[in-house]
């Protein structure tokens, strides 16, 4: 089964990137990696033009609700509609995010039937559709950063993966000081993402619960946990159903008007 989690296609960022070269490593058969390499290598997965997501996020241990997410990601910058489609009280709950190569991400949300609200800054703060995800969280794009650097190593489960820590400059305007992402090097597949305040405590943690590999061959997260600190709960679990690259989306498909469809694209 072809399974894609929607999730670490928008952490990532574009192909062209300032980082430092830290320790090197070696993927499998491969050669020896920086630092730099491996962050390039990881937004070279992004970086993939557009896509058709499908999708189970199951908050808190509550109920599932099911999500489509249209998706364009280009070294321009992201674009990305997440609409609910079930339960059928919530049917039709869309957000539309953007997020340029360089500034803030924005976004605007849409209550079925008319209600169309541009989010403030403060708002991207918020959880996508009440769950542990934030906005800003989903549009994040910290492989970019300016700063990269090879910490460490470290099991996760028999997986030894490299630590690849990220820090932001001014520009990037991210609410953490620095991410780090424990990277499978074989696979290019990150098993553990933790952001970080300046004190260095962990305001939240991404897990990869299980890896597949999507419609281009490529092993990538098919499910995640997001746990965020001080929140009590279960956490948020995503599940990726299906991914369809290649699909036709144009720039009307990412408009405050265009989140009322809940049309497929072709």
């Amino acid at each position: 089964m072809k399974r894609r989690s929607a999730l670490f296609t928008p952490l990532a960022a574009a192909l062209t990137l300032l980082a430092s070269f830290g320790p090197s490593l070696h993927a499998a058969d491969g050669p020896a990696l920086t630092a730099a390499d491996l962050a390039s290598r990881m937004n070279a997965i992004r970086v993939d033009g557009t896509s058709f997501v499908r999708l189970r996020m199951e908050i808190n241990g509550g109920g599932s609700i099911q999500i489509q997410a249209k998706q364009r990601m280009t070294q321009g910058g992201s674009d990305v509609v997440y609409q609910i489609l079930f339960p059928k009280e919530r049917k039709g709950e869309s957000v539309l995010l953007r997020k340029p190569s360089s500034g803030a991400a924005t976004g605007t949300v849409y209550l079925p039937p008319d209600t169309l609200k541009p989010l403030t800054a403060a708002e991207m703060k918020n959880g996508l559709f009440g769950s542990d995800l934030t906005h800003e969280d989903v549009m994040e794009n910290f492989f970019a950063w300016s700063q990269q650097t090879l910490v460490g190593t470290e099991d996760i489960g028999r997986i030894s993966c490299q630590i690849l820590e990220s820090k932001p400059s001014v520009s990037d305007r991210s609410s953490y000081a620095s991410v780090r992402t424990w990277i499978d090097p074989r696979r290019m597949v990150p098993m553990r993402v933790e952001k970080n305040n300046a004190s260095g405590s962990v305001l939240v943690r991404i897990e990869t619960l299980s890896v597949a590999k999507d419609d281009l061959g490529r092993e990538v997260p098919s499910s995640v946990h997001i746990a965020r600190a001080g929140i009590t709960g279960k956490g948020t679990t995503l599940d990726g159903s299906r991914i369809k690259h290649g699909v036709t989306l144009t720039d009307a498909d990412f408009t405050p008007d265009a989140l009322k469809s809940l049309s497929a694209p072709k």
